[in-house]
């Protein structure tokens, strides 16, 4: 049955793509509204799982990289992933059968949406990420050892460059350096890839599930106890997992600074009613990714991290973080192929300078559980 993604569709894609963006991924306000003007005049996007497209065709990732603040300040016309994805085709020899998203968490999960409905290509139904991060190479595309080669960005300006290289590291280090000569802010076409490879190495049928929990959310309107409920019944029956609440409270403190180019710090939430006298602290880099209670860590990338504000019940940027704003904290299980071994190679806690291991939200506080009742 043939499949669909209409304007309406953009809107759940694009509010449910917050909560997975973790608290980045930049905002899809602006690509939200592109992509809703280019499905009016094109026409609606296809929908195509992994395994709906022939072993040869081709499937080229399509994204933005750059600076939130400058993809505001210089808002791109959509010609530059259109100009991207034919200087790959031409690079690579191939042709594009359809558009593969690289995140669906934040901006990039409309970017793609966009990019098909102006290429007049199918989209897959499909992430590399299950989430938003911060770095190129922190996919399953890469992990699965999909190559990202030839990968292409182009400006605002018209001007493209070309990076080849056969290490996906190496590619994130080049492009970081090259996309800050551009200007900070480029469209980017790369892993081009036969639809036999996507099958291995993608994550199947993310925007669906990000749709459906759009929709959750929109129509639970601005009740949070609601919304919280309603993401409950979707991620559960899903990829995903229940979700967890960690704290309700009020931000009493936030540290923001910038490192090598990432929005880093921590900020401190002080807890209320059930959670009174209780304090929850979130490390973020980019994103949120970590939280803890004390020295007990509570949650940690990746599974998903979301900062809620308590009067609209929506995701709160690390961007928009301020003292005093009532939140609730929660954490959602992530897709069980983010805690592959070779995924927590390249998205485990340590690769952030945070903790030396991994375990899973739900038996952190399953095991937290057992103990407050065996001190009882």
């Amino acid at each position: 049955m043939a499949r669909y993604l209409d304007e309406k569709d953009v809107d759940s894609l694009a509010c449910a793509a917050m909560f997975l963006g973790s608290g980045g991924g930049g905002d899809p306000a602006i690509m939200h509204i592109m992509a809703k003007q280019a499905i009016h005049e094109y026409g609606p996007v296809r929908l195509l799982s992994p395994f709906e497209l022939r072993d040869d065709d081709w499937a080229v990732t399509m994204s933005l990289m750059g600076s939130q603040a400058i993809h505001y300040e210089k808002i791109m016309n959509g010609n530059e992933l259109m100009t991207a994805l034919r200087v790959l085709e031409n690079e690579h020899k191939c042709v594009a059968n359809a558009i593969t998203p690289l995140e669906i968490g934040g901006i990039n999960a409309i970017t793609p949406i966009l990019a098909s409905a102006l290429a007049n290509l199918p989209l897959v139904d499909c992430d590399a990420m299950g989430r938003a991060f911060p770095e190129f190479q922190m996919t399953t595309f890469h992990a699965f050892g999909a190559q990202a080669s030839p990968f292409i960005m182009c400006a605002d300006n018209g001007k493209c460059e070309r990076i080849i290289h056969d290490s996906n590291i190496e590619i994130e280090k080049i492009a970081r350096v090259t996309m800050t000569k551009m200007g900070g802010s480029v469209a980017a076409a790369s892993f081009p890839m036969r639809a036999k490879i996507l099958q291995e190495v993608a994550i199947p049928h993310t925007l669906l599930v990000c749709k459906r929990l759009g929709e959750a959310v929109l129509a639970a309107g601005s009740d949070i106890q609601r919304i919280f409920a309603n993401l409950s019944h979707v991620l559960q029956n899903s990829i995903y997992g229940k979700p967890h609440k960690l704290i309700e409270g009020k931000v009493v403190d936030v540290q923001r600074h910038l490192k090598d180019g990432f929005l880093q710090g921590e900020l401190l939430v002080e807890g209320s009613g059930f959670h009174r006298s209780e304090h929850v602290e979130v490390q973020f880099l980019s994103e949120y990714l970590l939280a803890k209670q004390g020295e007990r860590i509570m949650a940690t990338v990746p599974d998903i991290l979301c900062v809620l504000d308590a009067d609209s019940g929506l995701p709160v940027m690390i961007e928009e973080l301020e003292t005093h704003m009532k939140v609730w904290v929660i954490a959602i299980p992530c897709p069980i192929l983010l805690r592959h071994p070779k995924m927590l190679d390249v998205v485990g806690p340590w690769n952030f300078g945070m903790a030396d291991s991994y375990t899973p939200v739900e038996k952190l506080l399953k095991e937290e559980t057992s103990h407050v009742s065996a001190r009882n």
